[in-house]
């Protein structure tokens, strides 16, 4: 049986043809997926190759270094394309360092003898994320381009918080202050990561921060205040306690709070003082600080607290009255038999809490 073509109509020929250049047309799409499927495979092995590669060999160089060890592993990188280089060199040294924390000299040997300092500083005045993979880079590798120093003043605010703390990490904190200013002002956030990043580095910047404390701007203030007490710098307690008395509200509750850290029991009358501030946030840290201290002479003034208009702050002087002992407790005991809701809830906690965290008489 033949096919007569002349019995379709033109448009059954227009389907016709669609459906023929359909066809075609998934037909070129699964070969041209069958080809990056392969050749993305093909990447991957050579790139994994590579990197088993310079397992072993990096494994063999001593402290002092073996030129042909390094020239195998200079030669087994070439073979990777440059951006896959400096992607294979950037996570063995930070598999190697433990995510960052240390670095290994022989990743930055290799980064800068393969030629790819010159990628990273032409790539870091690109785009942010670019300038971003640098920074990756740089406190995986100890900064072997030297971008840090530049990146930590970008205009991409989140560029120079990833550069703020790479140079933290990388143990030079003080070069990182200049960067201060414009951090304090991108949010509450990355507020938060400078002041954990500052108190984690090491060395630690206190002399630099303890003239920082003596801003213009309180943001500033606030931050180097927070950083002092989480890294319980006690060289900074009277820079601390005068904070504790600064006209912005943020750097006395933070200020509040670095004394908690610190646990001078020698601050008791700075926070003490501060249970009379005209803020209830300062009001509720100051008690917290004062539960931290747990020194029965606080007692009388956390029992006064305890008619405090807001609920938070009769909540934290309850709960630092449970902590000041047999004479906290007493004071707990006369407020609650007067009614006061938060003595009652802070003698029921101490009551059900374990027998080794219970106070003095609290389950009596």
């Amino acid at each position: 049986m033949t096919f007569n073509w002349r019995l379709l109509t033109f448009s059954e020929l227009m389907i016709l043809v669609f459906v023929v250049i359909e066809l075609v047309v998934v037909l070129l799409a699964l070969v041209a997926m069958s080809y990056v499927r392969s050749s993305t495979m093909r990447r991957q092995m050579a790139y994994n190759a590579v990197r088993t590669r310079l397992i072993e060999t990096i494994g063999q160089i001593g402290p002092q270094g073996d030129a042909l060890l390094t020239q195998q592993c200079l030669a087994a990188l070439a073979t990777l394309s440059r951006d896959q280089q400096r992607r294979l060199l950037t996570e063995m040294a930070e598999y190697a360092g433990s995510g960052g924390t240390t670095t290994d000299p022989i990743f930055a040997q290799l980064f800068s003898t393969s030629g790819l300092v010159h990628d990273a500083r032409a790539n870091a005045g690109a785009r942010p994320w670019e300038r971003l993979r640098a920074i990756r880079e740089a406190r995986a590798m100890a900064d072997p381009a030297h971008l840090l120093a530049r990146l930590v003043r970008d205009e991409v605010p989140d560029v120079r918080l990833g550069a703020f703390e790479a140079l933290c990490s990388l143990g030079r904190a003080d070069e990182s202050l200049v960067a201060l200013p414009a951090l304090c002002q991108d949010g509450r956030l990355n507020r938060l990561r400078v002041i954990d990043s500052l108190a984690a580095a090491r060395p630690f910047p206190v002399q630099e921060l303890i003239a920082l404390c003596d801003s213009d701007r309180a943001d500033v203030r606030q931050v180097c205040v927070a950083a002092l007490g989480q890294a319980r710098q006690r060289a900074a307690l009277d820079a601390i306690v005068t904070a504790a008395t600064d006209a912005d509200t943020e750097v006395r509750i933070n200020a509040l709070r670095a004394l908690s850290e610190l646990r001078e029991q020698s601050t008791l009358e700075v926070c003490m003082h501060a249970l009379g501030d005209d803020r209830w946030e300062v009001r509720s840290e100051a008690a917290k600080a004062l539960g931290v201290l747990a020194q029965p002479a606080a007692a009388e003034l956390l029992g006064q607290v305890l008619g405090d208009d807001a609920e938070w702050v009769r909540h934290n002087a309850a709960l630092a009255l449970v902590k000041c002992g047999p004479t906290g407790i007493a004071v707990l005991r006369a407020a609650a038999a007067e009614g006061n809701s938060a003595a009652q809830s802070a003698l029921a906690e101490a009551r059900l809490a374990p027998p080794e965290a219970q106070p003095a008489t609290a389950a009596a």
